[in-house]
């Protein structure tokens, strides 16, 4: 979108002849502090909307390794080829100069001065948006996408004036563009409903970004509260769910190991028989252990009753 708005107001501007100017390099002109800032930031801006072209055509190389809602906003959102031949029949990157017969030519990087023998030859820039015209128009995946009406077709079949021997020559593969928009130009669009695309949107993520930014570490310490210094009632509490959920004994024969020690990690075959849930090995290891089992002990075995006596 950010690219589309400045794509807009390069071709739609005014002062779209000035873009050498707003980029030139030149010490013998001194601006004031104020006008330097401004014409730096219409420099980059124009560099960074030349530089997406670049960018747009590579997604749309790679349109059918995305998903369809991004070939969808690509092709019909925002209608790129359409922008695409909009910018070959008006290229910001090529201004008249000041001297008669000469033009002010953008390569990717600076400004070149070249003649009009020159000025129809085919630079980065223009290589670019080609190539793209011919992945967004001629690609299988892409035609496949597009949806074609009588406005973005009378702005794609402008394209055929620009075909001459030199672009030919340079990038022999627009013949085969060219012989489409030949085909293009007898056809009638044919009346075409927009697809359905169900498209999965990180609604879930955006929310808890939305409404949690800021507040990360209180929302740890919380948890933290809540799960790793449980108290004894809420581990009573989940204890009697967990019991009432499932029977030991089953569990048990469902385990795809054996039992360990809970003490020392060898295999076990005796259980603690007030809470049936540790393992042990021997009565040694269950005696050094019980410091550490008494409560869970507990809270299992009140709980074991509880379920018994109902």
């Amino acid at each position: 979108k950010q690219w589309y708005q400045r794509r807009v107001a390069i071709t739609a501007g005014g002062d779209q002849d000035n873009w050498y100017e707003i980029g030139r390099e030149n010490p013998e002109i001194n601006d004031s502090p104020a006008e330097e800032i401004i014409r730096r930031h219409k420099k980059i801006s124009f560099d960074v909307a030349m530089k997406c072209i670049a960018i747009v055509r590579y997604i749309g190389e790679y349109s059918k390794d995305v998903s369809l809602g991004v070939t969808t906003r690509l092709l019909n959102t925002h209608d790129f080829p359409a922008i695409f031949a909009t910018l070959m029949d008006n290229p910001p990157w090529r201004v008249p100069a000041k001297d008669p017969g000469t033009w002010y030519k953008y390569d990717g990087k600076s400004w070149a001065q070249v003649s009009n023998a020159s000025v129809t030859e085919m630079n980065k820039m223009e290589g670019q948006v080609w190539l793209g015209l011919l992945t967004f128009l001629m690609s299988e995946h892409c035609q496949t996408s597009y949806q074609l009406n009588s406005s973005n077709q009378a702005a794609i079949l402008k394209l055929r004036s620009h075909f001459n021997p030199t672009i030919i020559n340079q990038l022999p593969v627009l013949v085969d563009l060219q012989r489409y928009l030949e085909e293009l130009s007898i056809m009638s669009v044919p009346a075409s409903r927009p697809p359905l695309i169900l498209e999965q949107l990180p609604e879930l993520y955006t929310c808890h970004e939305t409404t949690c930014s800021g507040k990360w570490a209180a929302i740890a310490e919380a948890h933290f509260r809540s799960i790793f210094c449980m108290s004894s009632d809420r581990l009573r509490k989940q204890a009697e769910k967990f019991i009432a959920t499932y029977d030991m004994d089953v569990m048990a024969d469902l385990m795809a190991e054996p039992p360990r020690c809970e003490n020392c990690g060898e295999l076990a075959a005796k259980r603690c028989s007030s809470c049936a849930t540790s393992w042990y090995c021997g009565r040694e290891c269950q005696v050094k252990h019980w410091s550490k089992h008494k409560s869970t002990c507990k809270t299992l075995s009140e709980a074991l009753k509880q379920k018994s006596s109902s």
